[in-house]
């Protein structure tokens, strides 16, 4: 279901940042003095989230994103060690502490995982039950989808699954729409980036719906089919491609 896919596609998205953004963040030189501090600095914390996994105060799933962290700048920094940082009891020490922090950092992702996979199922229980859905099964649609995240539907599972998902308007991002422009038959409807959790500038071109005032807010209560791309006329008068929903009696 859209829904399931969606919410699991997000968190991979999240959690990839999270493990990578550190390691990126130091992508450039260091001198070896300034590596070695920074391997040590990273050494002495990972170590002591090893320690605190085996003292029992936190699980794998909590240690993983700090030992992910760490082990990924430290594995930067000792990119730049100079050899005889490289032959240091202080740096073997650590180096035979990486094992046992990968290892825990691999139980927690498991734990993660399987936390989201429960997650991932209950919400699809309670998608299957909604009226929102039921309402949308009964009227021949597939899934319900939300006239705010037209785009992330298509990138997700693409431009045709749109036509088979009942339309409906989100709180996040689709309630914010306003009649901007009237071109007949559509009434143009926009939102900016600092609407709801809309992010960026976003059109949708309405068929069919009801007779709205400039600056009219969209009806939350009406239900769409997404139609395709249409070529109207813009804000500027420059025509540009707009995504179609027909309103639905």
């Amino acid at each position: 279901m859209a829904t399931v896919t969606r919410v699991s596609r997000l968190f991979c998205a999240i959690t990839f940042t999270v493990v990578m953004t550190p390691a990126l963040a130091g992508l450039s030189s260091e001198t070896p003095t300034y590596a070695w501090d920074g391997y040590l600095s990273d050494c002495q914390k990972f170590l002591q989230v090893v320690a605190e996994v085996q003292a029992g105060r936190q699980t794998p799933k909590e240690a993983n994103p700090a030992i992910k962290m760490h082990l990924s700048t430290l594995e930067f920094h000792r990119y730049y060690l100079s050899p005889s940082s490289l032959g240091s009891p202080d740096y073997a020490r650590c180096e035979s502490g990486v094992p046992i922090a990968e290892e825990i950092a691999h139980k927690g992702e498991i734990e993660l995982s399987k936390d989201v996979d429960e997650y991932l199922a209950q919400a699809q229980i309670k998608h299957l039950a909604s009226p929102a859905y039921k309402r949308a099964r009964s009227l021949g649609f597939t899934d319900v989808g939300e006239i705010g995240e037209l785009d992330q539907h298509a990138e997700l599972d693409g431009e045709a699954n749109l036509k088979t998902l009942m339309i409906r308007v989100d709180s996040g991002c689709g309630e914010h729409f306003r009649a901007a422009k009237y071109v007949k038959p559509y009434v143009i409807y926009t939102v900016g980036p600092d609407d709801g959790t809309c992010a960026i500038n976003r059109n949708v071109a309405v068929l069919g719906g009801k007779v709205a005032e400039w600056g009219e807010y969209i009806d939350e209560e009406a239900i769409f089919q997404y139609v395709g791309w249409k070529k109207l006329p813009g804000q500027d008068g420059f025509p540009v491609n707009i995504r179609v929903v027909k309103a639905l009696k």
